[in-house]
């Protein structure tokens, strides 16, 4: 399948199952407009039905692989699971509740012909922080502020669920990973800093459906966990952990 294939496209997901049928609908029209474009969904040990809905739903959409895992681990390394043996040369992941739509492909793809790391930025869009919510948008914005400044970087928005590497730059990428929960983004950029790394950034508008969604993120715990992962991230950097030379 990847021989015939340049994008994969990875949305990782978590109790999802009342979004399965839509989601699977937009997959399905996304590839029949991109015979080149795969789609690897990963069930992030979900307990809600959502790995066999799935099952179900993908066995007709050609192009498209299903991986569930035995039990929740965080998005990133429900993203390195969906990465895995990928051979595209364009390697994206999203949201898997397509909290950003499928439009975004195709600039994020053509970003990718000149940078090495692509994100996508609600920053960028005409509505403030792409249409999250006040209070979300304001811890969103701290957030990003305090990880820029602590970790040597500037970008308007480091946590959008819509980023995109080429196969090249993942491998130097996710063999020096470490987190694999929601700091998993910043990891990756400090990492794309250090290694010299081509990073280009892309509007991302949040959907109006996603809007008004209640989020799995716990929004002040999940804040502190991402700044002590930050300080881990410094201080494994100054160990050398991370082999970046």
């Amino acid at each position: 399948m990847s021989s015939s294939t340049d994008v994969l496209l990875v949305l990782p997901v978590f109790n999802e199952v009342g979004l399965v049928k839509e989601v699977c609908k937009d997959v399905e029209k996304a590839i029949r407009k991109n015979p080149k474009l795969r789609v690897c969904i990963v069930d992030d040990g979900s307990t809600d039905g959502t790995g066999a809905a799935f099952t179900r739903s993908l066995k007709k959409v050609k192009n498209t692989q299903l991986k569930i895992l035995s039990q929740n681990h965080g998005k990133g390394r429900a993203v390195l699971e969906g990465l895995r043996g990928a051979e595209e040369k364009y390697l994206i992941f999203m949201d898997g509740d397509l909290a950003y739509s499928m439009d975004h492909l195709y600039p994020m793809k053509e970003a990718l012909l000149t940078n090495d790391v692509v994100i996508g930025s609600r920053s960028m869009v005409p509505q403030a922080q792409g249409g999250l919510p006040a209070r979300r948008a304001f811890l969103g914005w701290g957030f990003n502020r305090l990880a820029c400044f602590l970790l040597g970087f500037d970008y308007s928005d480091t946590q959008a669920g819509c980023k995109g590497v080429t196969k090249e730059a993942a491998e130097k990428l996710f063999s020096r990973q470490r987190l694999k929960r929601f700091a998993f983004d910043v990891e990756l950029l400090y990492l794309a800093k250090k290694l010299r790394l081509r990073v280009g950034q892309i509007p991302a508008q949040v959907s109006f459906r996603h809007t008004y969604k209640t989020s799995h993120v716990k929004l002040f715990s999940n804040s502190l966990c991402c700044l002590l992962d930050i300080f881990c991230i410094r201080f494994w950097s100054w160990i050398g952990v991370y082999r970046l030379c």
